[in-house]
């Protein structure tokens, strides 16, 4: 994806907002997480900015993304497609320093480092990522069954074997009589 790069002081201080639709083909960190790379993410970037009282200016960024993603099931293997909605704020700030410094404080907003050239392609890019279910599965899912072949017939049937005696049921014949 490749989307032009936006200085966000003057995004902010205008108060602008930009919005657009993307093929997920074209994010390539996110398709390579994805079972199926068909589909779009819709997106929109809102800024604003907020007088402090000794003047200086406080910028915030609002990111919305909405998309289907089709992953693979983690007990079936099988495609599903999932919706995701994910909202974020961020707050700028001048330097790396200062946003290492004041993200572990704030719990409201995502710190970020403002810029005449900031990459809205790499921002989207990485919420798609971070908004992923790390354990994706169909909500109605069951595990296939294990079929194992009989070792005694060599070819073309397959049958389910019992299942085997739990591994430490025979110490319980070694144990001593109390008395």
């Amino acid at each position: 994806m490749s989307l032009p790069s936006i200085d966000t002081h003057e995004f902010c201080r205008r108060a602008d907002t930009a919005r657009g639709t993307e093929p997920l083909s074209a994010l390539g960190r996110v398709v390579s997480l994805l079972a199926d790379p068909q589909g779009d993410v819709s997106w929109q970037l809102t800024g604003r900015s907020a007088v402090r009282a000794d003047g200086s200016r406080l910028a915030f960024l609002e990111l919305e993304l909405q998309s289907t993603v089709t992953l693979r099931c983690v007990r079936c293997l099988e495609p599903v497609a999932l919706p995701l909605s994910e909202q974020r704020s961020y707050r700028l700030v001048s330097n790396e320093q200062q946003a290492a410094q004041e993200d572990a404080d704030d719990d409201d907003y995502d710190v970020l480092v403002a810029s005449r050239r900031f990459d809205l392609s790499t921002l989207i890019e990485d919420e798609m990522i971070m908004a992923l279910p790390p354990v994706p599965r169909h909500e109605h899912c069951q595990a296939p069954a294990a079929v194992v072949t009989n070792p005694s017939s060599v070819g073309s049937a397959t049958q389910a074997e019992p299942a085997p005696e739990h591994p430490f049921a025979v110490l319980s014949g070694l144990k001593r009589p109390r008395g």
